[in-house]
This record gives C-alpha cells, structure tokens and sequence, in this order.
C-alpha cells in the first residue's frame, strides 16, 4: 500500500500541473458560452425591430420635414476571454488573420449600432442620419504592454424626428 506522504504529493504535483488547463478550459468553454449567449440576444433584439431605422445618409431624403433633431451617441467595451487572448498571441507568433478578435469586433459594432437603434425609439426618434462608428484600442499602460485587451466602440449620429 503506497504511503499516504506519496500520494499526497503525487496529488499536489498533478493537481499544480493539470490548473492551467482546467483554468484555460473553463475559460474555452465559459467564454464561448457566454459570446453565443451574447450573440442570440442581439439578434433576438435585432428581429424584434419593426425596421433598420439607422443610415450613413448625411441628410433626410428629398420630401420629409424633419420637426426635432439631437445628437444620439452609445458606446460599448468588447474583450476577448483569456483563452481567446492565448490563442491570438499563439496565432500571432505566425501571422495571419485572429478570427477570435474578429468576432469579437462584429459583435461589437453590431452591438453598438443596435444600441442606437433601440436608443432612438426610445427617445422618440424615427430615424438615425449620419450614422457613424469609432473604434478606439483599451490598454493598462502607455507602453502598450498589457496582458488584457479591449475596444471601446462608439456609435454616434443624428436623430430625427419627421411631420
């Protein structure tokens, strides 16, 4: 019968290897849970829209009277899970595009544009003019060295209200 000092070291050594890859899979796992959960809500929230009321056109169309004007802006931070944070510096050791931070901008700028959309019903607006989005990189240090990353995206244009 193996000694209970043995084992119990042999127990501490695997559980000090085997953590990181529990953490990084909880996180694999956690993450892609949560993005798909994320990404049913929106569409969810963008089927319900009676109609895409949002446009990059600068000015109403020829016809319609605008009565009430204002500036409608939102903004939203996206991050990527640590696994998805680990995979994109591995893919980056060898170039190419990091499909991860990929779907996490389109779901953002998706995000923030429904946002605006549900944002100017709310305030009683039927359209959005002049839609437009900024993009703008969240870091902890000037230098740039962070092991976290983000972007806060904002979305911004002019409600209006027609006769």
């Amino acid at each position: 019968m193996p000694d209970i000092e043995y084992m119990f070291v042999v127990g501490i050594y695997t559980l000090s290897i085997l953590s990181p890859i529990i953490i990084f899979l909880i996180s694999w796992f956690g993450g892609n849970w949560h993005q798909k959960r994320l990404r049913y809500d929106l569409l969810a929230r963008e089927k319900a829209m009676p109609k895409d009321n949002v446009s990059t056109l600068r000015s109403p169309l020829p016809g319609r009277r605008v009565v009430r004007s204002d500036l409608l802006a939102i903004n939203i931070v996206a991050a990527p899970s640590h696994w998805q944070l680990f995979n994109a510096r591995i893919k980056s050791i060898f170039g190419g595009n990091i499909k991860s931070l990929d779907k996490i901008l389109d779901w953002g700028r998706q995000e923030a544009i429904q946002r605006l959309r549900e944002l100017a019903i709310s305030n009683g607006f039927d359209e959005v003019l002049n839609m437009r989005l900024e993009t703008s990189t969240i870091q902890a240090d000037q230098s740039g060295n962070s092991k976290n990353a983000s972007v806060e995206i904002l979305a911004y244009g002019t409600g209006v209200s027609y006769q």
